[in-house]
């Protein structure tokens, strides 16, 4: 079945893009997200996507993309756990993401375990 995009925009059209500017990208993530002071809040995280070039890189080959503006969250699953505290940003960055710790130590605040199992199978 065609999706919504292609059927209003061709096999290229990107609704994320018509919507939201030509630099727009939807693409699957995960996070963590960190308590850094009254207000803030630091993450880390990453994007995977099937085949091919992420298209959080732009294009380029290059190592890093810096990138200044605005993301938008669609979570499929959220869990708020206390599992790796004291790890920070970086050891977040390099963790595994074990599940089963983070609800040993917190609470699933967004989704199903229907969800969940699909990540857990993934």
């Amino acid at each position: 079945m065609a999706s919504i995009e292609s059927e209003l925009y061709g096999d290229g059209g990107n609704l994320t893009r018509v919507m939201y500017g030509s630099n727009a990208r939807h693409v699957p993530a995960w996070l963590y997200v960190q308590q850094a002071g009254p207000g803030v809040a630091s993450f880390v995280g990453a994007s995977r996507v099937a085949g091919g070039a992420n298209p959080l890189l732009y294009g380029t080959a290059r190592t890093h993309v810096f990138v200044v503006g605005e993301i938008i969250v669609r979570p499929h699953v959220a869990i708020a756990t206390d599992a790796y505290r004291g790890h920070g940003l970086g050891g977040l960055a390099t963790s595994s993401n074990d599940i089963g710790e983070m609800l040993r130590h917190g609470e699933l605040i967004v989704g199903t375990q229907q969800m969940l199992d699909r990540i857990r199978d993934h």
